[in-house]
């Protein structure tokens, strides 16, 4: 297989987004890293604040967590959907006592928060190039 089949990811696909799904709610997320100039502003914009730390390795944990939650809410997750009782798609993120929360980056930010495994699965999943690949797409055109 050429490299170029192997490697070359689908920049359209890296920011249109690609939907994880998880069972009773499924979320769409754009390709993190440099491809994404919105993840990489956003970044920057973050992190302008604290550079000294983090150039000085002293970033608190708990800082650097709060940034990437931030980051992710913003600039990759596209949209957060959940089920209705019908079996639906509908936009919104449940919440811990189960009630319907509307979309938005506080929502996700909390989310992240109270599920960090959750976060880590979607960090690992927006940046997994393998998912965003041209090649990808083509087979998917084909079925």
């Amino acid at each position: 297989m050429s490299m170029y089949k192997q490697f070359g990811t689908d920049k359209e696909l890296e920011k249109k987004g690609i939907t994880l799904d998880y069972g009773d709610f499924r979320v769409t997320v754009a390709r993190a890293g440099s491809s994404n100039n919105k993840f990489v502003k956003t970044h920057e914009f973050l992190t302008k604040p604290v550079r000294r730390l983090i150039e000085q390795d002293i970033l608190p944990v708990e800082r650097e967590r709060e940034i990437n939650r931030q980051l992710y809410a913003r600039a990759v997750v596209l949209n957060w959907e959940v089920k209705d009782d019908k079996g639906k798609w509908k936009p919104g993120i449940e919440s811990p006592d189960g009630s319907i929360l509307p979309f938005s980056e506080e929502n996700v930010i909390a989310a992240f928060a109270a599920l960090p495994d959750l976060f880590a699965d979607i960090q690992i999943q927006s940046n997994q190039m393998k998912l965003f690949l041209s090649a990808n797409r083509e087979a998917d055109a084909k079925n």
